[in-house]
């Protein structure tokens, strides 16, 4: 619910003492829910709902549903099942395993050319992904 309640105030484009303000509460209670420390109480939410209005009840308690009262639910389309006679069996000739290997890999042919360096050749790129795992290239 803290996660709900940031989005309105980022929404609403209020700092967390104006939020306070509106609702008519001390600034370090909703420091203190922001933060996880305290939990909101049915006085707080009553206020939430009576300060911001458009906002919906299930969304702000239980994170359910549209998020304001007039976004209307999208509507559920059933999905048909797929008939199997609409398939297609393609025959796929199996590669030789060494026709497989002993081709050349292109991202190892490119690593040279893809920054050329006056000063000597690429040894090495170093691919660094959101979740902070990575990748070394290295032309062989």
């Amino acid at each position: 619910m803290k996660d709900r309640i940031a989005h309105i105030i980022r929404a609403k484009n209020l700092t967390a003492a104006e939020f306070a303000l509106r609702l008519g509460i001390q600034p370090s209670n909703i420091s203190h829910l922001l933060s996880g420390r305290n939990n909101p109480s049915l006085d707080f939410v009553k206020k939430l709902k009576e300060t911001f209005p458009e906002y919906s009840l299930e969304w702000i308690i239980f994170g359910r549903g549209p998020i304001t009262v007039s976004e209307p639910f999208a509507p559920v389309t059933p999905i048909e099942p797929v008939s199997t006679d609409t398939y297609v069996e393609i025959p796929v000739e199996p590669m030789a395993e060494e026709t497989l290997f002993d081709q050349p890999k292109a991202e190892e042919k490119r690593l040279d050319q893809l920054m050329p360096s006056p000063t000597g050749t690429l040894k090495q790129i170093i691919l660094v992904y959101s979740d902070n795992s990575f990748e070394q290239l290295s032309p062989r």
